[in-house]
């Protein structure tokens, strides 16, 4: 089985025909076990989004670019 789709024009370069196994709705949880955490919301200073750092855990360079994993 297959749908025929009714795109815009933007999307002329893609195929108007797809399977109904690729057209089908994600699972809520697609991880099995995988739990997301809540982030803390931010303080805002000097209309400014901060957040409060209890410690770095790891830091690497990533497209000349430090980046840090924090807790």
């Amino acid at each position: 089985m297959a749908y025929y789709l009714r795109l815009p024009l933007q999307m002329k370069q893609l195929y108007l025909v797809f399977n109904i196994v690729k057209l089908t709705p994600a699972p809520d949880d697609p991880i099995a076990g995988w739990k997301t955490e809540d982030h803390p919301l931010p303080i805002i200073i000097d209309r400014k989004a901060k957040w409060e750092v209890e410690e770095i855990l790891n830091s690497h360079w990533h497209w000349r670019r430090f980046q840090y994993l924090i807790k």
